[in-house]
């Protein structure tokens, strides 16, 4: 994108940030994907205060055009999000941390333990661990203004589960800006071995229509897919000493199991975080046409799932609040129980819809949306013009969470 379209409008000022875009740590193109648009609700629910202090050290332009008009329920988003932060729903404390932390780190050592006595259990207690550590990275990788979550993230990312930090931000954090947004949003783009939505006749695959039934072997190497991309994405930044030091300890434990404990748990716990990112995103609304508006694209792309027991509560990692989570991702995920009368409160004010359905339910609609899109014969009209298709990447990626 050419220099002078870099200019963002964030809280009422336009900004130029084509020089300092390369160095942005979520990745210069999402900043692009904003350029001449108010970005303010989008920069705000992912950075920290420090983040808008340095911003506002950057000096915004002075330019006589106006900056765009804030709609009314954006406006409202706004207030409702200074009034949590006045309240103080987005500060940390250790004893939830160390909720956490702690059942994870005692399932690690009972199943690198017991790997050669009990696999079928030690694969079963280490898969948990794997997914609860992808849980509690992801989180801490949205606490900005925890230094001590800052400084857990990559052993719980890239030491436990092989995943790089900066590849996951620049992937996660323009899906959370651009939810569903067809050609924007990298987490619907799983072809051309999963479909969203109806390609193109000339995109299209025949076995498309077995996509409900193979869906599910898909979601296992989630994590598999993650540790490769991530891989390949430090080594073309030649991030060398983080692949020596972040990376090959946890690889190092990986070779320490029995073959087949390493591959099955990585299988299992991929498993795990694919149904439930999948579940609460796929069966959404989906936009082939540009959305403006931060907080009505999070209610239509996203669902909440209501979990009828501690087990699934606990698996599901805080993720079953997932419009909760859309909305204020560097909320502490403990803090998401509380949060669902408040958003549920705002919704009612604003005429928003608050969508939430419980596991089997949502599993129902899950295969009956697969099911729809395996079989549909209908393109829609803007995937008909959408150019972007044969750039998408060729490689199952289920969602980022």
């Amino acid at each position: 994108m050419p220099p002078s379209l870099m200019k963002v409008c964030i809280d009422n000022e336009w900004y130029e940030l084509s020089k300092w875009a390369p160095s942005h740590p979520g990745g210069e193109e999402i900043i692009g994907k904003f350029a001449n648009q108010d970005a303010t609700d989008a920069f705000m629910s992912l950075h920290s205060k420090d983040a808008l202090m340095r911003l506002k050290r950057m000096h915004p332009l002075e330019t006589k055009e106006n900056v765009p008009v804030v709609d009314k329920l954006d406006q409202a988003y706004r207030d409702f999000r200074a009034r949590l932060q006045k309240e103080g729903w987005f500060e940390r404390d250790m004893y939830n941390e160390m909720k956490n932390l702690l059942p994870i780190l005692g399932m690690m050592a009972w199943g690198t333990y017991h790997s050669y006595t009990n696999p079928v259990m030690a694969t079963i207690a280490l898969s948990v661990a794997m997914q609860q550590a992808g849980w509690v990275g992801h989180d801490y990788t949205h606490a900005r203004e925890s230094g001590f979550c800052a400084n857990l993230a990559p052993f719980m990312s890239s030491g436990i589960n092989g995943l790089d930090r900066g590849w996951w931000s620049n992937k996660h954090n323009t899906h959370h800006v651009l939810t569903n947004q067809v050609g924007l949003d990298p987490d619907i783009h799983n072809e051309p071995l999963l479909f969203s939505f109806v390609p193109p006749p000339a995109l299209d695959k025949h076995y498309r229509k077995y996509q409900p039934y193979y869906a599910p072997i898909l979601y296992c190497f989630l994590f598999i897919s993650w540790r490769i991309q991530s891989f390949k994405f430090a080594l073309g930044q030649k991030r060398y000493q983080d692949l020596l030091f972040k990376f090959l300890p946890g690889y190092i434990w990986l070779a320490c199991l029995p073959l087949g404990v390493a591959t099955a748990s990585m299988l299992l716990s991929g498993f795990l975080v694919a149904i439930v990112v999948t579940l609460s995103h796929e069966s959404e609304e989906f936009s082939f046409d540009r959305q403006t508006s931060f907080v009505k694209m999070q209610f239509n792309g996203t669902r909440d799932i209501a979990c009828p027991d501690p087990i699934t509560e606990y698996l599901c990692g805080g993720m079953q609040y997932q419009l909760i989570h859309h909305l204020f991702p560097t909320m502490p995920r403990y803090k998401y129980p509380a949060m669902v009368k408040e958003v549920k409160q705002f919704a009612a004010d604003t005429g928003l819809k608050y969508n939430s359905s419980g596991v089997f339910e949502m599993l129902a609609i899950h295969f009956k949306t697969m099911k729809r899109n395996a079989l549909g014969t209908k393109v829609n009209p803007g995937a008909e013009n959408f150019s972007g298709w044969t750039d998408l990447e060729p490689f199952p990626l289920p969602r980022s969470l």
